[in-house]
């Protein structure tokens, strides 16, 4: 079982697809999630998940946070995010970019440079063809400080318009909490990570999810008027080992 979990479990990506459409809503918008990518290095795995998205057609790609939890991992984050394209990408912060004592305004800087916009309690928006996407980006619940009242500005953007909007938050738990609990704002759907699907599941069940997880470990959770998905992620976390519990690339059509 080590040896399944160490050299084996982490290299088998799942490539999940989440069909959203509508008929009313027009041409589809497709989105891939990668989250937690704890980069170590260029290596075959990081070259596959480049190579995959590039044969998707995507039109937007969402990096829910951990995309980096050490200084000295920066340039070969900055190599990866070379490696994904001229898709637009949008970013979020995560806890071990915090925790891990991360440059952030290094981090700001190869985003830039890779074309990716960090959102920090902030929200952008995107055109694809006759389409609207909103995208509201907050700080980390479990070690940054996410602020609530980023929403009444989109919930007013979406009400006025016919705009799709996506909330992007790395720790799921956050959506249990008060006063985000009590809204009732139609976004959807919510995209997490965090959790790495507990990294080892014995039988079938997490043996740990990080604080910040709230009761929430892979998949989409239906909450009220929101529809929650928590990706599995990418990398390894503390342990380098996955069992039960595969990492995960995310491809959304809206």
């Amino acid at each position: 079982m080590a040896v399944h979990g160490y050299w084996i479990e982490p290299n088998r990506l799942e490539v999940s697809h989440h069909d959203l459409k509508s008929l009313e809503a027009g041409e589809p918008i497709r989105i891939a999630q990668l989250s937690d990518l704890h980069p170590r290095a260029i290596d075959d795995r990081a070259r596959g998940i480049a190579e995959r998205l590039a044969g998707e057609r995507l039109d937007l790609i969402v990096l829910s946070g951990d995309v980096v939890d050490r200084p000295e991992a920066l340039p070969v984050l900055d190599r990866y995010l070379g490696m994904l394209g001229p898709t637009p990408k949008v970013a979020v912060l995560g806890n071990w970019e915090y925790w891990g004592a991360v440059d952030l305004t290094a981090l700001r800087r190869i985003h830039q440079r890779r074309g990716v916009r960090l959102l920090v309690n902030q929200a952008t928006t995107y055109r694809f063809g006759t389409r609207s996407l909103r995208v509201v980006g907050f700080d980390d619940h479990a070690a940054g400080d996410p602020d609530p009242r980023i929403l009444d500005t989109a919930s007013g953007m979406e009400a006025r318009s016919a705009m799709d909007t996506i909330l992007v938050q790395h720790s799921p738990g956050w959506v249990e909490q008060e006063p985000v609990r009590a809204r009732r704002d139609g976004f959807r759907p919510c995209l997490s990570g965090h959790t790495h699907g507990g990294l080892v599941r014995l039988p079938g069940l997490p043996v740990w999810t990080p604080p910040g997880s709230g009761r929430f470990r892979a998949g989409w959770y239906p909450l009220p008027v929101r529809a929650l998905y928590v990706s599995r992620g990418i990398g390894t976390s503390v342990l380098p080992i996955r069992i039960g519990a595969r990492p995960e690339l995310a491809i959304f059509v809206l």
